[in-house]
């Protein structure tokens, strides 16, 4: 059996990082049994639709290097899109009034909230060509199902307590739970990977399957993403939008790696993957059934090691990106580059660089602050040292920290205060081997010089 799973989201906004974690283990499931991986556009509810959604889904998935196999536009079992399938589902929904497993119901003139059922087919067909209806599903009442779910083993459900269920809305789209049996029959679905809380829905998408005499995929329910304080993760509480993290200056790779984590362990104690590596070593049925809290401290840790971990010119590449952006002057590339040096190791995301930058792109321009010291012979000292300088090095300015010591009896807050307000305009913050070395040699004399 060829392996073929999907994710379907719906377009309606943003991609969730939930979303983004059900489209990953999805993928990742495909791979390791080489199978194949498809996107479907759920869009039958047509109120909650947002323009450009789709193409944002697709462009986000795309950049996080989620490839499908098949999507809007490839694939041989198209259309990807559900609201251009209305016709099959159609065929489908009248062959179950046909055969009674379905009925129609029709609105009260009077009071539309109203539905009247219409049990004798003949008359339903001929209705349903003159007035607008709903179709529900007959359930098998008096009846208990068990379903066997991948992650959770046996669910039983017990049919007296769910009413027949609207599969096709007046406006003539399929609810989601028609549409997504019908879909994943005949895109050839073979394991449907998705959160839990479709859990409840699985007695309708096994009758549809049962009445249609369809074989059933393999289900597998994920854990909740949940907050800190155990509520569902939600944007009432913080970001939740993979796009509001990449934008923050979240590395793709680390969100990747971290989201594979929520829910999901490997069977030894290591945290950080590539996604190729992902693909080796993920196992569905090391997921959980408990729900996964989504730790943004953890998240920043992991996005700290990735940035350490990058290189300057990749780093440079996004971090001018962002700068862009926010409007913000972009300093020389080589200056920018050795600011990448400095900050990487010292930073969270890439826009906690911004404030790092501005330190050192901002002229010093107030020198109250250190009336109190003796700056003007400090400044005359380093200048004097720095002219005769063609480089500079942690040991040349350590040694410079030494000597004027020795010669100018100033040492510890007296000499790092002045110089660092003379430099940068600021009293704690880089070391000074770190500022004269991003400002160069030249722009440090200056600056001094303006001070004097």
């Amino acid at each position: 059996m060829k392996v073929r799973t999907r994710f379907a989201p719906s377009p309606t906004g943003y991609l969730h990082v939930g979303g983004l974690r059900t489209a990953l283990y999805n993928y990742l499931f495909a791979k390791q049994h080489k199978g194949q991986f498809i996107l479907r556009i759920e869009d039958t509810d047509q109120n909650r639709l947002v323009e450009n959604a789709i193409q944002n889904l697709q462009k986000t998935l795309n950049f996080c290097s989620l490839e499908f196999d098949e999507y809007p536009d490839r694939g041989d079992f198209g259309p990807y899109i559900q609201s251009q399938r209305l016709n099959i589902y159609k065929k489908y929904y009248l062959h179950l009034i046909e055969h009674s497993f379905a009925y129609p119901c029709f609105f009260n003139e009077k009071n539309p909230d109203l539905l009247f059922p219409e049990l004798d087919i003949k008359k339903a067909l001929k209705k349903m060509k003159e007035q607008p209806f709903v179709v529900k599903l007959c359930m098998d009442k008096d009846n208990e199902l068990m379903i066997k779910d991948g992650i959770r083993g046996n669910i039983k459900f017990d049919l007296n307590l769910i009413d027949d269920p609207i599969i096709i809305k007046s406006d003539g789209f399929p609810t989601y739970h028609f549409a997504n049996v019908i879909d994943d029959h005949l895109m050839n679905i073979t394991h449907v990977i998705r959160g839990e809380e479709w859990i409840s829905s699985l007695p309708i998408h096994i009758t549809l399957y049962k009445v249609l005499k369809w074989s059933i995929p393999k289900f597998y329910h994920l854990p909740l993403l949940l907050n800190e304080d155990k509520s569902k993760l939600s944007k009432r509480q913080g970001d939740v939008a993979v796009e509001d993290f990449l934008s923050k200056g979240y590395l793709k790779d680390a969100l990747v790696n971290f989201v594979a984590l929520l829910g999901w362990h490997p069977s030894n104690d290591d945290e950080i993957f590539s996604l190729k590596d992902l693909e080796n070593v993920f196992e569905i049925n090391r997921v959980n059934k408990a729900g996964a809290i989504f730790d943004i401290k953890k998240l920043n840790w992991m996005n700290s090691l990735y940035i350490r971990n990058s290189s300057e010119k990749y780093l440079l590449v996004h971090i001018k990106e962002i700068l862009k952006k926010e409007n913000l002057l972009i300093p020389e590339n080589f200056k920018l580059t050795k600011i990448i040096q400095y900050s990487k190791s010292r930073i969270n995301t890439l826009y906690d660089i911004i404030d790092i930058i501005k330190i050192f792109e901002g002229v010093p321009d107030n020198y109250l602050k250190i009336d109190n010291y003796n700056y003007k012979d400090l400044f005359a000292y380093w200048i004097q040292f720095l002219k005769k300088a063609d480089d500079v090095n942690e040991d040349m300015i350590k040694n410079l920290i030494t000597n004027t010591a020795k010669d100018l009896n100033i040492a510890g807050k007296n000499l790092f205060i002045p110089l660092r307000y003379g430099l940068i305009n600021v009293e704690h913050g880089p070391d000074l081997f770190s500022i004269i070395n991003i400002l160069g040699i030249n722009e440090s004399i200056k600056r001094l010089e303006n001070g004097i």
